[in-house]
């Protein structure tokens, strides 16, 4: 059997045939194809030029964009392709919208730099996480890596000390929106926001992820092994590339339920094992040990299936979770459909959990039964019983559940009878890279 590390360099990005239709983006309407595939990174021209060469819903696609925090890269990448096609008004009104979001970029990215300054000089160490992580190490600039808000991590013996002091450097917290009684064991404080009122949000976070969860994540091991990276006059630490691409896909596949977030989640993975020197081996290995195998293996083969980023089969074969793969694709069918509001996703939050859990194989992965769903700081016991009971009289709630069986049995339908044979086949190492390991457990 060939090596993870053979199969990491055998076949570049750039190398890799894109001109084949993946069974599972054509589920998604021409507009999601589109936003999908400009995740993807530059080999994916040739089938947005198909794309852009069929009637597409503009207004359709500009609301997709702007849901995924992805409007200028699409018009960067509409410019790029030629925008003949689009209406002029649109075409203003989205290059406008492609101006405000830079200059956004450009004032987080300030906010970042002037927040680690007022840390840094109080002798606190900052490390940067997510967007912000990303946007300095794995992109060519921060606007490369849009983002909705800040996030930094700072040692936890200090973290209510440097909270209270972004607060004396133009920040705020609002208390009655984000209470403190929500967030004892979250992985970070209430957030803050900018005081000059234009919306943008900083959470200082003490862990990856809140107390409780089932991944091994030792925080000793981020800080050792953390890059340093330089911001004007300071310097702050980030998380290396593989710890990077680690908490990424689980922020997508676990604390995201594999529900939203996916365009930047597969543009991340993309930029991050761009080249043919992303240590593979050692990442399967680190996502073994820290109980992330399934979260690594959905964020990475959605990321192939969908964006057409280039991942070995060795890797995806060896992160896999013991399941058939008929029921495999089916769940990848279901994952894609509803990652974005347009494309008629899962009717049911109950089968939604119970397809992601499926999925995920949480007692395989050795999560017991812990799920994502369980750590909301604002969902209080009493808030949960008010929305199990509801406010409607029993015969709307029975027409309700009527309604949602037959929308649930319809959709299930939907998924389950798709032919993999309706599209242009896979590549075939692609196809078959998870043959011979079928079987549930």
């Amino acid at each position: 059997m060939t090596s993870l590390a053979t199969a990491a360099t055998a076949a570049p990005p750039s190398a890799k045939p894109r001109g084949v239709v993946s069974a599972t983006r054509a589920l998604l309407s021409p507009e999601a194809q589109f936003l999908v595939l400009t995740a993807g990174g530059s080999g994916n021209e040739a089938p947005l030029r198909r794309l852009l060469d069929s009637p597409l819903d503009w207004l359709k696609l500009r609301s997709l964009s702007q849901q995924e925090r992805a409007t200028l890269i699409v018009w960067q990448w509409l410019q790029r392709l030629g925008t003949g096609r689009m209406p002029a008004d649109v075409a203003n009104e989205w290059r406008r919208l492609a101006m405000v979001c830079e200059f956004e970029s450009h004032r987080l990215e300030q906010c970042l730099h002037e927040a680690v300054d007022a840390l840094v000089t109080r002798g606190i160490e900052v490390m940067l996480l997510k967007g912000s992580a990303l946007a300095q190490t794995a992109y060519a600039s921060f606007a490369e890596r849009p983002m909705g808000d800040l996030d930094i991590m700072v040692r936890a013996e200090r973290a209510h000390e440097a909270w209270s002091v972004l607060q004396t450097r133009g920040w705020t917290w609002p208390s009655a929106r984000w209470p403190a009684e929500g967030y004892p064991g979250h992985q970070h404080l209430p957030p803050l926001l900018d005081t000059r009122g234009e919306g943008l949000r900083l959470e200082v976070h003490t862990d990856l992820l809140p107390a409780g969860h089932p991944f091994q994540l030792p925080s000793e091991a981020l800080w050792r092994d953390a890059q340093t990276v330089r911001l004007h006059q300071q310097t702050a630490r980030a998380p290396d590339p593989m710890r990077q691409l680690l908490h990424g896909s689980i922020h997508f596949a676990w604390t995201h339920e594999l529900r939203w977030g996916g365009w930047r989640a597969f543009r991340d993975v993309g930029i991050l094992t761009s080249g043919a020197h992303f240590p593979w081996e050692p990442f399967v290995t680190l996502a073994r040990d820290s109980h992330a195998t399934t979260a690594c293996y959905w964020a990475l083969r959605l990321a192939r299936s969908l964006a057409g980023v280039s991942v070995p089969p060795g890797v995806l074969r060896a992160l896999r979770p013991h399941r058939p793969e008929l029921l495999t694709q089916r769940l990848e069918y279901h994952y894609a459909l509803q990652l974005f509001p347009s494309e008629g996703g899962c009717p049911s939050v109950r089968l939604g959990r119970r397809l992601w859990a499926l999925g995920m194989a949480p007692r395989w992965s050795g999560h017991g039964s812990i799920r994502p769903w369980q750590f909301d700081p604002l969902r209080t016991p009493a808030a949960a019983a008010a929305a199990a009971a509801g406010s409607h009289a029993w015969p709307r709630r029975l027409l309700h559940r009527v309604r949602k069986t037959a929308a649930t049995i319809a959709y299930l339908q939907r998924v389950t009878a798709r032919s993999p044979n309706a599209v242009e086949r896979q590549p075939r190492d692609e196809e078959h890279q998870c043959a011979g390991e079928e079987g549930s457990r």
